[in-house]
């Protein structure tokens, strides 16, 4: 899963209307408020036309910071007013160079002005636990002190207060959010992203990342983003890119760091598991889509690598979960979860493509986490005989690492991966494992073993003996004839075939 080469500013959502920038005002900032004047996205243009067309008055209002607002129509209506003003100055605060960045500022300080000369004040946002920690706390500014300080401030502070501007308006008439803000607070996050290297900043990297996501959820915006990836520039796919990126960077290992406890806890890694995977239930439902180029930054992602991308980042998120101590509520509560996934996609896997448990397997590495992911997996319900392109079963992976350690085995120390190698093997011997089951080479799982006999866990020598003296499934003992006599077997269901194939 690769880097995504962060978009500016100025690129555009496909299908979204572009309008000339406002001219650079001269000295004394009138302004005159237009339905069309410094909107550059079609959802803010829409709504300030709406608010314009209703209220006529206020196209013919000239405003300054200076004005006599007295000088008002009396049937103007000020919240009106002030909305309009508020959404043409967040539309030049997200997307105008440093002129109109200002003069964005400009318009935000005769909103407030005028708030403060026919008390209306702003009434409290409120803000969920990512938002709070991907802002770092910030709120809205009340005064125009406030205001007239961002003008020492970086411009990702600038944004802050037009997401806040614009999402008044927005959450007022009901459009909260729009694909304004979440492509603008895209571009937010994207400088956060580009500063990840440095291990501090990961914990932040990953609250904006939640936020954007929780943006996503609300109104349905996920599902139009794999749909109609050219929409928003695929920004829902990078998005979660971004979200491996975070948590598999080597520099933040770690988890006894008091900033990393903050957000690395049982609760928001699973709330993180489910966003993961409600997007690739979604994905594995769309219609297949190839690989489009639309400029030099941006790359609409096929369906096929998407499901990798996110495959991957479940794997790295499963390795968190499983590191970090858990109640037993807690642990139930993991595996449910795992359960409900596994049932709802991974029996619908296409064949050869694998399932967490044959990645896990693949990557092996003998950790103490690592048995434990397997394990876990394998009790919420993973299939013991999902093969790789190989036809090697989880088993088949894992008993060739074993065997590539067989230098270790004499190390004291190897006893601990030796006993927890022997309780997987009990695991798959207990569940539905297909023993005849045979790779590309015509070796099976338990042939694979037999270079095992002088492992350092006796226990495994003995598992082995009692489950090959077993009674073999009636379904393997036919699958295994029908293939020893090559029998034709074109007419049975695609997973007898398989099955068949494995034996």
């Amino acid at each position: 899963m690769a880097s995504k080469k962060k978009a500016e500013n100025e690129h555009t959502p496909e299908g979204e209307d572009h309008v000339n920038p406002p001219k650079k005002q001269k000295k004394g900032h009138v302004i005159e408020i237009d339905p069309i004047f410094a909107v550059s996205r079609s959802d803010f243009l829409s709504i300030i036309q709406n608010l314009v067309g209703n209220y006529p008055n206020i196209r013919s209002a000239n405003l300054s910071s200076d004005c006599d607002f007295s000088s008002l129509p009396k049937d103007i209506d000020v919240e009106m007013l002030i909305e309009v003003i508020e959404s043409v100055g967040a539309a030049c605060v997200f997307h105008g160079d440093f002129d109109v960045r200002r003069y964005g500022l400009e318009c935000w300080k005769i909103a407030l002005l005028l708030r403060e000369a026919f008390a209306i004040p702003k009434t409290a946002l409120y803000q969920s636990k990512w938002e709070k920690l991907a802002l770092r706390n910030k709120r809205e500014f009340q005064t125009v002190a406030e205001l007239e300080q961002l003008l020492r401030q970086r411009r990702t502070h600038w944004t802050v207060q037009a997401y806040f501007l614009g999402r008044r308006t927005l959450e007022k008439h009901n459009c909260f959010p729009s694909g304004c803000i979440i492509f603008n607070m895209y571009n937010f996050a994207s400088h956060i992203w580009n500063h990840r290297p440095i291990a501090k900043n990961q914990p932040r990297c990953f609250a904006v990342t939640m936020f954007l996501i929780e943006l996503f959820g609300k109104k349905e915006y996920l599902q139009q983003f794999i749909r109609n990836p050219t929409w928003c520039s695929d920004i829902g796919h990078w998005t979660f890119c971004e979200l491996f990126n975070t948590l598999g960077d080597p520099t933040w290992t770690g988890l006894d760091v008091t900033e990393q406890n903050a957000v690395l806890t049982f609760d928001n890694l699973m709330e993180t598991l489910g966003f993961c995977f409600l997007y690739q239930v979604n994905v594995h439902d769309m219609a297949s889509l190839d690989e489009i180029k639309i400029n030099e930054e941006w790359t609409i992602q096929s369906k096929a690598d998407k499901l990798e991308d996110i495959s991957n980042l479940i794997l790295v998120i499963l390795k968190l979960l499983v590191s970090i101590p858990k109640s037993k509520s807690e642990s139930k509560r993991l595996k449910s979860k795992l359960a409900i996934y596994i049932n709802i996609f991974e029996l619908k896997r296409v064949s050869q493509k694998p399932n967490l448990l044959l990645r896990v397997c693949t990557s092996h590495q003998g950790t103490p986490n690592e048995f434990k992911l397997i394990k876990l997996l394998l009790k919420a319900g993973a299939d013991p005989n999902a093969v790789d392109q190989q036809r090697c079963s989880p088993l088949h992976l894992l008993a060739k690492s074993e065997h590539l350690s067989s230098h270790s085995w004499s190390n004291p120390s190897y006893s601990t991966r030796a006993e927890n190698f022997t309780a997987i093997v009990r695991v798959i011997f207990d569940g539905r494992f297909h023993q005849d089951q045979v790779n590309l080479s015509g070796q099976s799982a338990l042939e694979c073993l037999k270079p095992l006999s002088s492992y350092p866990d006796a226990e495994l020598s003995r598992l082995v003996g009692n489950f090959s003296q077993g009674v073999r499934p009636l379904s393997c003992i036919a699958a295994k004839e029908v293939r020893r006599h090559q029998l034709p077997c074109e007419c049975l269901p695609v997973t007898l075939q398989s099955m068949v194939l494995q034996h």
